[in-house]
């Protein structure tokens, strides 16, 4: 009896890490931000980029679990990047597939991840 109560103790653990550290995991291999020197932006477009009200159609950024009122140390799209951005308009959508292994030559159908995204985050 001991040892079934140890083992749903571990299966409780390693259920609780999995929610906690999946979905980072997973953005950061499905969504990865590539390390890049600083762009350098001329006074001119800084100026045009102060009188623009920007739009972002799409962002799976509710995929990935996290606060999104708080700039993030992963990932692309949060709020006070946006402010920063001079974004009006975001659009935060879920895709509901998305093929394994997926490339810009040839992706296939039969695949999903994002129902494993959505047990590991116990959706």
């Amino acid at each position: 009896m001991r040892w079934i109560l140890g083992l749903l103790l571990l299966i409780v653990v390693l259920s609780g890490a999995t929610l906690l550290v999946g979905p980072g995991i997973a953005e950061g291999r499905m969504n990865p931000v590539e390390a890049h020197a600083t762009f350098a932006v001329s006074d001119k477009a800084k100026a045009l980029h102060q009188t623009l009200n920007m739009a972002d159609l799409h962002a799976d950024t509710l995929l990935w679990g996290r606060n999104i009122l708080e700039r993030g140390t992963r990932g692309h799209v949060d709020i006070p990047r946006l402010v920063e951005g001079r974004f009006a308009v975001q659009v935060f959508s879920t895709v509901t597939k998305s093929p394994k292994g997926q490339n810009y030559n040839q992706n296939s159908g039969d695949t999903d991840e994002i129902t494993t995204l959505a047990m590991l985050s116990a959706w």
